[in-house]
């Protein structure tokens, strides 16, 4: 969660703040959080950032690939929406973005693009986790807690 809250801050150049909400319920297991900004949208900075002139949709199935960042300079970047979408799926949750006239979403393995009629002025990420999950998700690079000492 801590990747959305980053990239609103790192990538939306917003002047009017950044607004999170979030609900939890308790009897369906399921946590619902949602980041939005009113900044320049995913299409935008990836244009101005690597020059990729995209389509809305397409921009941000872009930033959900793995080593895409816009990025620059010795800090690493590209693997966090990718992370945040691998674990979604594995979780049976929902991650949904709405940036510029572009929509994309993912869950239970599935991906839905389309393009807007209107765009919306920002960009907002909205998460659907289900709490009643009970697996463990370490990345693949992580040893396991037996191979520690």
């Amino acid at each position: 969660m801590y990747e959305i809250f980053s990239n609103a801050v790192g990538h939306s150049q917003t002047k009017l703040g950044i607004f999170s909400c979030g609900q939890f319920f308790p009897k369906n297991h399921c946590l619902n959080l949602s980041v939005a900004d009113l900044g320049i949208g995913i299409r935008e900075n990836v244009l101005q950032s690597v020059g990729l002139d995209l389509r809305a949709d397409e921009a941000i199935a872009w930033a959900t690939r793995d080593r895409n960042t816009t990025k620059r300079g010795p800090i690493p970047g590209g693997l966090g929406l990718k992370l945040l979408r691998e674990f979604v799926e594995l979780n049976r949750g929902r991650i949904q973005i709405v940036s510029d006239a572009g929509y994309w979403a993912s869950f239970r393995g599935g991906i839905r693009t389309c393009e807007l009629p209107d765009p919306f002025p920002g960009t907002v990420v909205s998460l659907q986790i289900d709490t009643s999950d009970k697996h463990s998700y370490v990345l693949s690079s992580e040893a396991p807690e037996t191979d520690i000492f």
